[in-house]
């Protein structure tokens, strides 16, 4: 643990918000931001400190957007944490010039990647269903256009046919026949199926760590930070592909029960979540499949999904009107 850090923290979170720290333990989760959960005379809380190099990729704004988003989102009943306010301000900056939050400690299971039921991915669909449409409720403005800009299928092959190119130069032939596999599976791609796609805001970062389970249910959506004007469908098929899959196989009972759920609250069609799992492969198989090896369990764990996701989005929609 970073000691000084901690200390300084701790001392800040005790002035401003009147608390006793009494107990504290670090959670190694997330990358590169420090987290402390933190036992008090008030209840239990969790520190969260936004790494410095981290923090330059972001804007400040957009984070203290997300941040009073997802307070609203507790007030309206949704399943995350309440953050704490200091001045009307719920991203602290340190007298050391740390940035950090302090919210509500929120009780749960993590479950590894593809490792969630069918009752609990039928509770997570009410819940992203209920997200989306609270998040597009009206009060937040529509923006002129998404973060993501879905590349024509030309670019995509140039992009891939260029990275072939570094494989054969530095000899990498394991990774050159993931790259062949995804630029294969580009060009039989029907860009045409991402007209009717849904701009608006969006969590941006639904994956199983972000998820905290009580018994059947979804007990917490965590981490805001990214939230922003995107294709509601990149929530669901990154949620998908990341609580479904596993040992190569999409377990599709539990797709259909979160279909079923998220329809309980908002609307889906299976249409639409087919669609949701292909656009999440468009945008992501040039992230997670590179020439350069990726540091990590989750990275690997991508790579797997878009190299899955490649290698069986013509048959997605057989899968999904099975729902076997």
């Amino acid at each position: 643990m970073n000691e000084s850090l901690w200390t300084s923290l701790k001392k800040e979170t005790e002035a401003r918000f009147a608390l006793k720290v009494e107990e504290c333990t670090r959670i190694n989760r997330g990358w590169l931001n420090q987290k402390w959960k933190i036992k008090t005379d008030q209840g239990v809380f969790l520190i969260k400190q936004y790494n410095k190099e981290r923090m330059k990729r972001y804007d400040l704004q957009t984070i203290r957007s997300a941040l009073h988003t997802q307070n609203r989102m507790f007030s309206k009943g949704l399943a995350c944490p309440e953050l704490l306010s200091y001045k009307g301000d719920l991203l602290q900056n340190s007298a050391e010039g740390e940035r950090f939050t302090v919210m509500r400690f929120m009780e749960g299971m993590l479950n590894p990647p593809g490792n969630v039921s069918c009752e609990q991915m039928h509770s997570v669909g009410e819940e992203i269903g209920k997200l989306h449409a609270l998040l597009n409720d009206g009060t937040l403005a529509a923006k002129s256009e998404t973060v993501f800009k879905v590349p024509s299928i030309a670019e995509r092959v140039e992009y891939w046919q260029s990275e072939i190119n570094k494989c054969d130069e530095q000899g990498l032939d394991h990774v050159r026949s993931l790259m062949e596999l995804q630029m294969a599976a580009t060009l039989a791609f029907n860009i045409e199926l991402f007209g009717n796609l849904t701009p608006g805001w969006c969590h941006r970062d639904l994956w199983v760590d972000n998820l905290l389970f009580s018994g059947d249910y979804i007990s917490a959506i965590l981490d805001f930070d990214r939230m922003n004007y995107d294709f509601l469908e990149l929530d669901i098929g990154r949620l998908i592909i990341s609580t479904c899959l596993q040992n190569n196989t999409l377990n599709r009972k539990a797709v259909q029960a979160f279909l079923k759920g998220y329809n309980n609250t908002n609307e889906l069609s299976v249409e639409r979540l087919v669609m949701s799992l292909k656009l999440v492969w468009y945008m992501e198989s040039t992230w997670w499949i590179d020439v350069t090896p990726h540091e990590g369990e989750p990275p690997k764990r991508f790579q797997q999904e878009m190299v899955w996701l490649a290698r069986h989005h013509e048959q997605l929609e057989n899968m999904m009107k099975c729902g076997k």
